[in-house]
């Protein structure tokens, strides 16, 4: 039986995963707004927050 996983999901594999916060990451960056779901926006926080910290 596989561990189970920390944090939300977002529905698909892994790699879906990835593709959806690197898109919404990409949206936000560019227009400085977002419309999404309150689960996609508590995934996105800390990822953003890497994103800008390593900028």
């Amino acid at each position: 039986m596989p561990a189970p996983r920390k944090g939300k999901r977002l529905g698909g594999s892994p790699q879906h995963q990835a593709k959806i916060l690197s898109n919404l990451a990409a949206s936000l960056i560019e227009s400085e707004a977002l419309t999404t779901t309150v689960t996609k926006a508590k995934v996105l926080r800390p990822y953003v927050e890497k994103l800008i910290t390593k900028a």
